[in-house]
């Protein structure tokens, strides 16, 4: 087993002669309109980003893979916290670092600078906090068996917040819609991507980046053919005070209270 955690700049030759299964890339840039400085705030005395860190660092071990972990932000503190811990930082560049650019391009920036030798790239957003290594092994494990598949996605069941029982926000007056049922298990069943498990096989992605095409498809740019993997942990996007809350407390239900 071979694993790489790196401090500062990594060029595309860092690992030169040498194949990594896995590019393990954090994303956690500094702004943030929804809650300011998110993937800095902290619960439980560590960092929202920390937790995404320390699980990628724990999957070389889950699957008996290579794995590189990346963070790729412009937040100083970051910075200094990686270069604390022997984490590989790459530096986002302005261009990069607002909330109209693509991902695809955040990606594709990291990947060409610290992981083009790698087979796999998995990405990890900053803000989500509640990790389990299971759940990714499954995803690794489907693709490993499944090479016509070029990713996978870990999704939830929507259960009771199923459109059928949406409205459009309107503050005034409730909109008028038509009844599809009384029981959820009656209704058309839907999946949403909780933002836990992207991966995707690296020479896919490449190819699509470097054809300049742009993504009419969700998700076209990992993969044509997508493997939902289905989950039913609890998955904590941060993006308010209230799902700081909400994280705190599932962590320590998972850590078993404590």
């Amino acid at each position: 087993m071979f694993f790489v955690c790196l401090c500062g700049y990594v060029s595309c030759d860092f690992n030169k002669g040498v194949t990594l299964s896995i590019f393990s890339l954090i994303v956690a840039r500094k702004g943030s309109k929804g809650l300011p400085n998110k993937v800095v705030r902290k619960i439980n005395g560590k960092y929202v980003f920390q937790y995404s860190v320390e699980y990628s660092c724990s999957l070389s071990d889950i699957i008996k893979e290579e794995v590189v972990t990346a963070v790729s932000s412009d937040c100083e503190e970051i910075k200094e916290y990686c270069a604390g811990q022997n984490v590989v930082f790459i530096d986002r560049q302005a261009h990069l670092a607002s909330d109209q650019v693509k991902i695809e391009e955040v990606i594709y920036d990291a990947y060409s600078k610290g992981g083009n030798r790698c087979e796999y790239v998995s990405l990890l957003y900053g803000n989500i906090p509640t990790r389990y290594p299971e759940e990714f092994k499954r995803a690794f494990d489907f693709l490993e068996a499944h090479t016509d598949y070029d990713a996978a996605l870990s999704m939830q069941n929507v259960e009771k917040y199923n459109p059928a029982w949406m409205f459009a926000l309107h503050e005034e007056l409730l909109p008028e819609k038509d009844l599809r049922g009384y029981r959820r298990q009656d209704l058309e069943q839907f999946m949403i991507h909780d933002g836990h498990t992207i991966l995707f096989r690296a020479g896919y992605f490449v190819r699509f980046m470097e054809s300049r095409r742009a993504a009419r498809k969700m998700y076209e740019q990992f993969g044509e053919k997508i493997k939902p993997v289905l989950c039913n942990r609890l998955i904590i996007d941060v993006d308010t005070e209230r799902d700081l809350i909400a994280a705190e407390a599932i962590l320590k239900y998972n850590n078993g209270g404590v």
